[in-house]
């Protein structure tokens, strides 16, 4: 299954990217397991995605829960809440 992530803000810079394609062989993924998959991939990875920190995220561009079944093709989009004033 391939899946285009994205990453926003402070979470671009600790991974040192702005978006990847994946591949996950898996016939089943939720956004949890995704996330699961990225913080494998080093400290950064896991510091960025598992941070006490709340992490927000929008699947094919649509707020999304950690339980949201990710489809092949889909686009999820990680990034910290912004607060303005």
């Amino acid at each position: 299954m391939k899946i285009q992530v994205l990453f926003f803000g402070e979470l671009r810079e600790s991974v040192g990217c702005a978006q990847d394609v994946i591949e996950i062989n898996a016939t089943e993924l939720d956004v949890a397991g995704l996330i699961d998959a990225l913080a494998n991939r080093g400290p950064a990875w896991q510091v960025a995605l598992k941070a006490p920190e709340p992490l927000r995220v929008a699947v094919n561009q649509e707020m999304a829960a950690l339980h949201t079944t990710l489809a092949e093709g889909a686009e999820v989009a990680f990034f910290r809440p912004v607060t303005g004033g």
